[in-house]
């Protein structure tokens, strides 16, 4: 029953959704000690989150007609919303949804200098925001492969676009002396020390997840790359998106559970492409009912 009516991408479908988001949600607020101010701040920014999300998908068909990714992506929300916070991390992830944005629309040849301008230079802010997110430049280029826009152009003109914020912040930083603090964002602090991960809740979700993106990558990939057309080249660079957002999250270097927010999007997608080869309704019911499940667990616990 669930499978078939997300099957399908319907007003209703974003309605329910929307609900789905207003439960996790409330439940956090009534766990959690948080102003009323802030409540409305993450809620708004969580809507904007949501719009440019669906945006993506709608326009560049990375999945099929239907919700399943914006389900999965709002089931992913609620498995971390207890360890989200109003921070850097928080505004880069919406930040980031710009860039994805330019890096998908990339398949479609129309506007194709201003795109990848427009992407180096959300790179930039992404870069002043927290520096190690600079690694998203890069499916850029991927993207530039894949789709057929390899040129001397078209490599140089996302470094121009990049540039243009970075220098603007150090021309602040320049007129107010404190040039020390522009050129600290090229010194990473990168943690390795992973054991905040060893917790219950964490290992729940990352297991629980893990083993549905690793399964859904397996049955997708062998039929993606046995067709050469639109989608094999989403796909790889889904994939892709998805390692670059694990480096991310590596050199992340503090382990508060905000950072998985960097994974939702590549592994929402792959969830999704995914459960659409599963062809046994009771059996994709019973995936999406552990994923509400899990998710609710997580939150309570």
């Amino acid at each position: 029953m669930l499978a078939n009516f997300f099957s399908k991408s319907k007003p209703v479908n974003f309605v329910i959704l929307f609900l789905l988001f207003v439960v996790y949600f409330s439940i956090s607020l009534f766990l959690k000690d948080i102003s009323i101010l802030n409540a409305v701040k993450k809620a708004i920014i969580f809507m904007l989150i949501f719009s440019v999300y669906n945006f993506i998908l709608l326009k560049n068909e990375l999945a099929k007609d239907n919700s399943f990714a914006f389900l999965f992506y709002v089931i992913l929300v609620g498995f971390y919303i207890n360890y989200i916070q109003i921070n850097s991390v928080f505004y880069n992830n919406l930040l980031s949804l710009f860039l994805f944005r330019k890096v998908y629309s990339l398949q479609s040849s129309k506007k194709t200098y201003q795109k990848l301008f427009d992407g180096g230079l959300w790179s930039g802010v992404l870069f002043i925001i927290e520096p190690h997110t600079v690694i998203f430049i890069l499916l850029l280029y991927v993207a530039i492969y894949l789709y057929n826009h390899l040129t001397y152009r078209t490599l140089i003109i996302p470094i121009f676009g990049f540039i243009v914020p970075v220098f603007i912040f150090y021309t602040y930083n320049f007129v107010l002396n404190q040039t020390d603090f522009f050129f600290s964002l090229f010194s990473w602090e990168i943690s390795l020390d992973f054991s905040p991960y060893n917790s219950g809740n964490f290992l729940f979700s990352s297991i629980t997840i893990g083993i549905f993106t690793l399964i859904s990558i397996l049955i997708k990939s062998p039929q993606t790359f046995a067709i050469l057309d639109k989608s094999r080249q989403n796909w790889i660079l889904i994939l892709t998106h998805l390692f670059l957002s694990l480096l991310v999250f590596i050199q992340n270097s503090e382990r508060t559970g905000i950072e998985f927010l960097y994974l939702l999007f590549p592994i929402s997608v792959i969830l999704a492409n995914g459960i659409e080869l599963v062809k046994k309704k009771w059996l994709a019911d019973i995936i999406i009912l552990l994923f509400l499940v899990a998710s609710t667990i997580q939150i309570l616990t």
